[in-house]
């Protein structure tokens, strides 16, 4: 009888600590579960700020070159561009005022969830204008380098786009202005973002002087250029074809971010090379805050990942 109670006591003893197990890993994975979209949730916030707050710094550095060299950039358009007082004093200080009033208000709706994203959109049209305006402006049509920035430029402000028109249409009885009117119109803005977002990557890639090209290799085969060339086309197509998109555009924006520092130290260069490094500098960060827009919104339907997630389904 004393040996079958002991038993029972320990069979109890032991029943008790099997559940209490079960029950504090219950709760382990409830709370490991619940971390993860807690952590995604976080990196998401932080992407959908720093992403257009890096976008607008290329623009607000210009802005302020034009004010700290404004009879420089006078004697350019007379001298270079041939165009008379009042009009290269007229187009200075237009540029002027478009890039610092469409930076901070799109920086402002970024920053502060009330804003107004209507006014925000405009802002961002506008910034997109001046983009393209601006090859003309400085008479750099032909070039390449100069183009290639511009359109991957212009990618970046085409993605932020969609993500104001996304937040504008999650808002009840919010303005639609500028918002696509079908999802195949928003997604086609959503893929030419992305595909002109990667413009910039297959130039570097393939002739550009900073990663050295593909074309300087075969002349004067090197490692490390040919690393950064192969690893740069496989992210820029990962990104055009609309796969693994989040990582790929993080790990690319990461990756320019650090080259960035690399390539262009304003800081540390000779005074007649730092202004010319300035400029690359903050337009390096500034599509790596487009990268972070493509990563935290997404390819858009008319990607592979789309169709492959479509197929599973």
């Amino acid at each position: 009888t004393i040996h079958a109670t002991m038993m029972l006591g320990l069979f109890a003893v032991f029943k008790t600590a099997v559940a209490t197990a079960e029950a504090a890993s219950m709760d382990l994975e409830g709370a490991l579960i619940s971390r993860v979209p807690s952590g995604r949730r976080r990196r998401q916030e932080f992407l959908e700020a720093a992403g257009p707050t890096l976008l607008v710094l290329t623009f607000l550095e210009d802005s302020l070159r034009v004010v700290q060299q404004w009879e420089g950039q006078m004697a350019f358009m007379q001298s270079t561009m041939r165009l008379g007082y009042y009009l290269g004093a007229t187009l200075l200080f237009l540029s002027m005022l478009v890039q610092t009033v469409g930076s901070l208000v799109v920086l402002h709706a970024a920053l502060v969830p009330s804003a107004k994203l209507g006014l925000a959109k405009r802002a961002t049209w506008s910034l997109l204008a001046f983009t393209i305006v601006q090859p003309f402006m400085y008479g750099e049509l032909t070039n390449i380098d100069f183009l290639c920035r511009s359109l991957t430029l212009a990618g970046g402000l085409l993605l932020c786009t969609f993500a104001q028109s996304k937040q504008v249409a999650s808002r009840p009885r919010a303005s639609q202005w500028g918002l696509p009117q079908s999802n195949f119109a928003a997604d086609k803005l959503q893929l030419f973002g992305r595909l002109m977002l990667t413009l910039l990557f297959f130039f570097e890639a393939l002739a550009g002087s900073n990663s050295g090209g593909l074309h300087s290799l075969i002349e004067a085969p090197r490692l490390l250029p040919a690393v950064t060339a192969v690893a740069l086309i496989a992210a820029a197509v990962l990104i055009a074809v609309g796969f693994k998109t989040e990582w790929s555009a993080l790990l690319l924006a990461c990756g320019l971010v650090l080259l960035d520092l690399f390539w262009y130290p304003f800081w540390s260069a000779p005074s007649y090379r730092a202004d010319h490094m300035r400029y690359y500098f903050f337009q390096t960060l500034s599509v790596a805050g487009g990268l972070m827009l493509l990563a935290v919104h997404g390819p858009g339907a008319i990607a592979l990942e789309k169709r492959a997630a479509e197929k599973d389904f």
